[in-house]
């Protein structure tokens, strides 16, 4: 009995995919990391710079020994006569330059795992203002590094250095993103249900009110306190449903375009729209694939329930 669930376990795991999905996750984390380059192309020394918002001395104390940082590498170009700033600036080019790489495919390993590299080291030396966008980012790119992204809609195949063709280390890189992101939804949302906030409506309420997240003025839901209740309600049913209902064809899509709607919401109501593209483009690539197909084989079913009375007929 444990050997044959073992088996098609492994099966269901490692059966061959599609490297398509993978290609369109890959072009949709790149052009995330350059549009969060555009955001903060007039503070760029204030988040990474030596003397910045949360100077180098204090992200490098809070980093693990023997993890190199920003400073190491502005140590290192200092040798050729760089600042500390145009060290900063030399490896924001490099960034930039290996995300347009990645982006069309070209020597995508490669260029994957620099971006990747360089990603690490800025937002370490980011320090103290790194949020959960920054997290999710780094994760989407270690996937774009450990996922054959280039099999598929990149220069890579075009030069015939690779072969766009399904494999099974598509089918696995892609399996492992989706039990992932079922781990992340499923642990936030049994945290919250831990805590009182979550059942009254607190969470929601310190959230909207606190002045930095503040985009509207919701301070009527102070006189519907079920509203706010109901919210949180859904937020944890969400996240902890995320885990079953995500896997099943009938509620697959639904539950998708629900996730999705939740992160725009946070985006809109909260300000944090960066956080919520990020997670929208990790659900996207993780099952989008199977929900288009959902959707094609749904819409194909009900074309044939509307012909079969007329063929009757």
């Amino acid at each position: 009995m444990i050997s044959r669930l073992c088996a098609r376990f492994l099966n269901w795991f490692a059966q061959p995919a599609s490297p398509v999905p993978l290609a369109w996750f890959r072009i949709a984390v790149t052009l995330f990391c350059l549009v969060r380059l555009f955001v903060l192309r007039h503070s760029l020394l204030d988040v990474y710079g030596q003397y910045g918002f949360v100077q180098w001395a204090i992200t490098r104390a809070n980093l693990y020994d023997g993890l190199p940082h920003l400073g190491n590498i502005a140590l290192l170009m200092g040798h050729l006569g760089l600042t500390a700033d145009q060290s900063v600036y030399a490896v924001l080019v490099v960034y930039f330059v290996a995300i347009l790489a990645l982006m069309v495919g070209f020597a995508s390993r490669w260029s994957a795992a620099l971006v990747w590299f360089l990603n690490f080291l800025l937002i370490h030396a980011a320090g103290g203002l790194v949020y959960g966008m920054d997290i999710f980012t780094h994760i989407a790119l270690f996937y774009c590094l450990i996922m054959p992204v280039g099999d598929a809609l990149s220069l890579d195949v075009c030069f015939g250095w690779r072969k766009a063709r399904s494999s099974v280390a598509a089918g696995v890189t892609r399996r492992m993103l989706q039990l992932h992101l079922c781990i992340i939804y499923f642990s936030s949302g049994l945290e919250k249900a831990a805590g009182i906030q979550w059942w009254n409506g607190e969470a929601i309420w310190r959230s909207v009110m606190l002045p930095s997240f503040a985009g509207f003025d919701l301070h009527w839901l102070a006189y519907v306190p079920w509203l706010a209740a109901a919210i949180c309600w859904s937020v944890v049913a969400l996240e902890t449903g995320y885990s079953f209902f995500v896997w099943w064809r009938r509620t697959r899509l639904v539950w998708l375009g629900m996730m999705v709607s939740m992160h725009l919401g946070i985006g809109l109501f909260l300000g944090m729209w960066m956080f919520g593209w990020i997670m929208i483009i990790m659900n996207f690539g993780a099952f989008a694939y199977e929900a288009a197909n959902d959707w094609i084989q749904w819409r194909a079913a009900k074309g044939a329930k509307k012909l079969a009375p007329a063929a009757a007929g």
